[in-house]
């Protein structure tokens, strides 16, 4: 039985180490907006990336995300998100990072799917990030007003409104 559990221990552990490494391309300066398709599957391991590490942990790559998710954000016509000073904490950076990789993971995912359905899911991953990484985050009262709305079954009702101002 110890041999079973420390292999699926070890397997657990050796994918973590493998979804943590990956190479993310060069966006070219100039890109048609067919062209941004093209990097769907690198936007989706950024996302990935950035919603599941700790900002304090592999800070270069965690910049190198940062950047390339937002470089291929502000082309691409398949992703559009609203910022709202009512659902994210745009002073902590890590916070807003983490909406918007939800966000667009979301939205690359499930085509088609409705800004509401993004903003909730989008909201919920930012707050799971939050609650994760909170000491290398930092404290944020917004956020921690979401997270008592949330459980007290109001969030979504906040994110709607959030939306529609």
């Amino acid at each position: 039985m110890k041999k079973i559990l420390f292999l699926a221990v070890a397997l657990l552990a050796s994918q973590w180490a493998f979804a943590q490494q990956f190479s993310l391309p060069i966006l070219p300066e100039k890109m048609w907006p067919s062209d941004y398709a093209k990097y769907e599957t690198d936007i989706l391991n950024c996302c990935n990336y950035l919603l599941t590490s700790d900002p304090a942990f592999n800070h270069p790559k965690h910049e190198e995300c940062s950047s390339f998710l937002v470089r291929w954000l502000s082309g691409t016509p398949e992703v559009s998100i609203p910022v709202s000073a009512d659902l994210t904490d745009v002073k902590k950076p890590e916070l807003l990072l983490a909406y918007l990789a939800a966000w667009t993971r979301q939205a690359l995912q499930y085509k088609d799917t409705a800004p509401i359905v993004c903003a909730n899911v989008a909201v919920e991953e930012m707050l799971r990030y939050y609650e994760s990484y909170k000491e290398s985050v930092g404290k944020s009262s917004l956020t921690e007003k979401l997270i008592k709305a949330q459980s007290e079954g109001k969030l979504a009702a906040i994110v709607a409104k959030a939306l529609t101002e």
